[in-house]
């Protein structure tokens, strides 16, 4: 059986159990008809029939194909389907590079499902199921852009791609009975985006890997993600451009409002509403603020004239603190010279390429230790800077 052939029984599989609860709950609490009766009958025989025939499927392509055609052909968003697929990326792991650890690696490339939790990763309805899945949601956690509604794009490859960036806006104007129509077109750039390699190696021992399951994908996650996410978070903040991307800070026009480090707290809440009313009115709407945690300090403290708080403390868990009305994100990467506020959506972040993932048994010989490198390629690029201004903070008297 070929990866198609077992990704069509798992879909057929699907469909059964889909159409067998629905059966269920149509009768639930009352006796079901002689039809009904036999339809389910038949449901349960079909889905027997698939499961085995998956796992035939499965012993077949792990004998003749491998597991990279394994990978390959588990596709879909069902449950069962998820957890297995967790249990072969832990298999794979366990077993990669073969007795001599050497000339082998996995490639995870995302899927549709897992593009939206690593868009959302905040949200508990959108699981990350595969080892990508859960590897890029740690990442996005780290990022204070990935995670406030940067615009995530996977491809399958590094190559550069061009992007068209706004630096200006058109004008309309009055034009007289008979008059010539002016021209107006935005002003724009040509950037590109390629991708640039994020690498991490986490160090287990035999022992570990040998007595967990799951566990070990979950081990790995955990330490592979944040510290990739990290590394690609500072960069898609403040980075330079250069032998980096180019970050949201760097990117973004500088506001005219500022304020002194040793301002009077009316000084600054002066200042950052002046930031607010800076960013043009039809990106203010899905604006966020990025502060530093001692900017954030400073913001919670800062009242309107009839003396009420401009910070408001969100009301449940889960959902974010705001400042005169628009979402505050800290990040320990941001300087504390700089208040960030604008369309963080703006932000194109590039996955490039799947996560590859490669072991090692050599390194750490004689310590009985194994080395697992993560690698994942990525870029990112501000493709509006209308969208976003940056408040500088001068230095006090």
């Amino acid at each position: 059986m070929d990866a198609t052939t077992l990704s069509a029984n798992f879909t057929a599989r699907e469909s059964a159990t889909h159409e067998l609860r629905a059966l269920t709950d149509e009768f639930a609490g009352k006796d079901m008809s002689a039809e009904a009766r036999e339809k389910e009958t038949n449901l349960l025989a079909a889905i027997a029939d698939f499961d085995g025939r998956i796992k035939r499927g499965i012993t077949h392509m792990k004998e003749s194909e491998g597991v990279s055609a394994l990978m390959q052909g588990l596709k879909g968003t069902g449950e069962k389907r998820d957890t297995d697929k967790l249990a072969d990326a832990a298999e794979q792991l366990r077993s990669l590079g073969g007795a001599d650890g050497m000339g082998r690696r996995l490639e995870f490339a995302p899927e549709k499902i897992e593009k939206r939790a690593v868009d959302r990763p905040s949200n508990p309805n959108l699981l990350a199921r595969t080892l990508f899945g859960q590897l890029l949601a740690q990442a996005a956690e780290r990022s204070t852009i990935m995670r406030n509604g940067a615009t995530i794009l996977s491809t399958s490859g590094g190559e550069p791609i061009d992007f068209t960036v706004v630096t200006g806006r058109a004008s309309a104007s009055i034009v007289g009975e008979n008059g010539a129509i002016p021209e107006s077109e935005p002003t724009t750039v040509q950037r590109s985006v390629g991708a640039y390699k994020y690498a991490y190696a986490s160090i287990v021992s035999s022992e570990f890997i040998d007595d967990k399951a799951l566990d070990l994908v979950g081990f790995l996650v955990g330490d592979a993600g944040p510290a990739i996410g990290d590394g690609m978070g500072r960069h898609f903040l403040t980075g330079t451009g250069t032998g980096q991307p180019k970050g949201i800070v760097t990117a973004s026009q500088a506001a005219t409002a500022k304020y002194a480090a040793d301002a009077e707290d009316a000084t600054v809440s002066d200042a950052l509403i002046d930031l607010f009313y800076e960013l043009p009115s039809s990106y203010r709407q899905n604006s966020t603020f990025v502060v530093a945690d001692l900017t954030a300090a400073k913001m919670r403290k800062l009242k309107a004239t009839d003396g009420t708080y401009l910070w408001q403390s969100a009301m449940t868990a889960g959902a974010p603190d705001t400042f005169n009305g628009k979402v505050v994100a800290t990040d320990d990467g941001m300087p504390a010279n700089k208040v960030l506020f604008g369309d963080l959506s703006k932000y194109r972040v590039r996955l490039a390429g799947p996560l590859r993932v490669e072991r090692s048994v050599d390194y750490k010989f004689m310590n009985d230790q194994v080395v697992y490198r993560f690698i994942q390629r990525a870029d990112g690029l501000l493709v509006d800077e209308r969208a976003t201004r940056v408040l500088t903070v001068t230095p006090g008297a």
